[in-house]
């Protein structure tokens, strides 16, 4: 469930985290599931599913987002801006960013955009899945995109062996000194809570982490 505590502000679940009462309801665990995927879809996706304006940073206008939904998905007529700031603020993987009532997606994106106005990052390693077939061409060739527009790179090995898990049973974590990497100069941004984007990561700051099979 998604609701609002007038002292602690929005949370998911059957009660504040704070103060264990119950705020304001705003969504069920269906509804929340539901709209989570297509914001993904229009803000990551297909923005022109819906005739959504993006711009070259993959901004679209909130009211313009709540007007298209609320005519095209007849579940969701009483869809409010307060609604969306909820999922926003509650994300737990924060892929999402609201400021001056725009919205976009900070990853995962298949069209093009520049999220160039990200911070960047501040980390000393970041890490990478691969598959046991994929490790000795990464290694050879350094990372580039494949199906997104940018190259994603976890904060932790747990977040790049569920990012790795998607692909393969057993994926090979590869360690990227990012230390070395923004010290020459390579723009690596901090997108999510424990997601990083970059363009191209060089085979120079590349190796295979220290027991990651393979």
């Amino acid at each position: 469930m998604l609701a609002s505590c007038p002292e602690h502000g929005y949370y998911r679940g059957n009660a504040c985290p704070i103060c264990k009462n119950k705020g304001k309801f705003l969504m069920s665990d269906r509804e929340l599931d539901i709209l989570g995927r297509i914001l993904a879809g229009l803000l990551r996706h297909f923005p022109d599913k819906l005739n959504l304006h993006m711009d070259g940073r993959g901004w679209v206008d909130i009211k313009e987002l709540l007007d298209a939904l609320r005519t095209s998905r007849s579940g969701f007529h009483w869809l409010r801006e307060e609604h969306l700031v909820a999922l926003v603020e509650t994300d737990p993987k924060g892929r999402y960013q609201i400021d001056g009532g725009m919205i976009r997606a900070t990853y995962g994106h298949t069209v093009d955009v520049k999220l160039d106005d990200l911070p960047l990052a501040d980390v000393d390693v970041l890490y990478y899945p691969v598959t046991e077939e994929e490790v000795e061409i990464v290694l050879e060739n350094g990372i580039y995109p494949t199906d997104r527009k940018m190259v994603h790179l976890s904060g932790t090995v747990e977040k790049a062996i569920e990012a790795g898990k998607v692909r393969t049973d057993n994926p090979v974590i590869l360690k990227i000194d990012a230390k070395s990497a923004l010290k020459d100069g390579v723009k690596i941004y901090k997108a999510g809570k424990e997601v990083y984007v970059t363009d191209v990561i060089d085979k120079k700051y590349i190796s295979v982490l220290e027991g990651s099979k393979g």
